[in-house]
């Protein structure tokens, strides 16, 4: 590990703080590698007390994958990886509420998701995580034998439509996409499984009905309600994070109307489909 880098971890469910780097110059091939060992191996990790411009914000990121265009929101002029996440004080929508891993949708969803916390309200405004090599882990072997042989439909439902229309940088409108993914997967890098889930973007399994899934449904998702597979982070200004959307499902609370909150993101893509 670069010997200038101090990680603390947040708690025994994951999460992680750095310090010790400049993030806005360019970072040598030992420190980066310091970096992404610490996302591995904490899902999510923060940068405190960053001057980040979007010049340097993309250059990090580039470094995780394939940048991905947001397909609904206008991005920053002249950065078309980054956008603006802004809640007004009289608005009472924000976006990214409800557990959620990003653009599940997609045959390549987000790898990782990185946001940048520019204006943040004096309280309010977390963000909660859950692991999901945990949540995977602490399932029965006769639960992991069912399914791991079950497929997901991911698919656009009304709380997205809702989400991006209440955002002031809206250029499109959404498109009904859907895609299936396998509800354990196995993690390309670490090789650990995951419970794959999305309770934002799936109502049904593959080859089975809404009525027929609901059931399974409702015991996943309550079971990722478990306080030990969570955790949350409290932002403050000129913070960068960055997570793992592979093994992690995240929820943006909702707890700062008649505040302020500004957030540039930015993602990358799998280079294949989840397996």
């Amino acid at each position: 590990m670069s010997s200038n880098l101090e990680i603390r971890p947040l708690c025994g469910a994951g999460g992680a703080e750095i310090y010790g780097i400049d993030l806005n110059r360019e970072l040598t091939n030992e420190e980066y590698d310091a970096i992404h060992s610490a996302f591995l191996d904490h899902i999510a990790v923060w940068f405190p007390e960053q001057q980040l411009d979007p010049a340097a914000l993309t250059r990090l990121i580039m470094r995780f994958g394939e940048p991905l265009k947001h397909p609904y929101l206008t991005p920053l002029e002249g950065y078309p990886y980054i956008h603006e996440l802004i809640k007004k004080p009289e608005q009472t929508v924000n976006f990214g509420r409800g557990w959620h891993a990003d653009f599940t949708f997609l045959e390549k969803p987000s790898l990782a998701n990185a946001l940048y916390s520019r204006i943040i309200p004096d309280s309010g405004g977390d963000t909660m995580f859950v692991n999901t090599y945990m949540a995977y882990e602490a399932l029965s072997d006769g639960m992991k034998r069912m399914l791991g042989g079950m497929r997901a439909v991911h698919k656009v439902h009304a709380r997205y439509y809702t989400d991006v229309d209440a955002m002031s940088n809206r250029q499109a409108g959404v498109q009904d996409q859907e895609t299936t993914h396998p509800v354990i997967r196995t993690h390309p890098e670490t090789g650990r499984k995951a419970l794959y889930i999305n309770p934002c973007f799936i109502t049904r399994f593959e080859d089975m009905t809404e009525d027929e899934s609901r059931g399974i449904l409702d015991f996943i998702n309550e079971h990722l309600n478990c306080p030990e597979f969570q955790f949350r982070y409290r932002w403050k200004p000129d913070t960068l994070g960055i997570w793992d959307n592979r093994c992690s499902l995240h929820y943006a609370l909702n707890d700062y109307t008649g505040h302020l909150r500004v957030m540039h993101r930015m993602c990358t893509m799998e280079p294949t489909r989840p397996v």
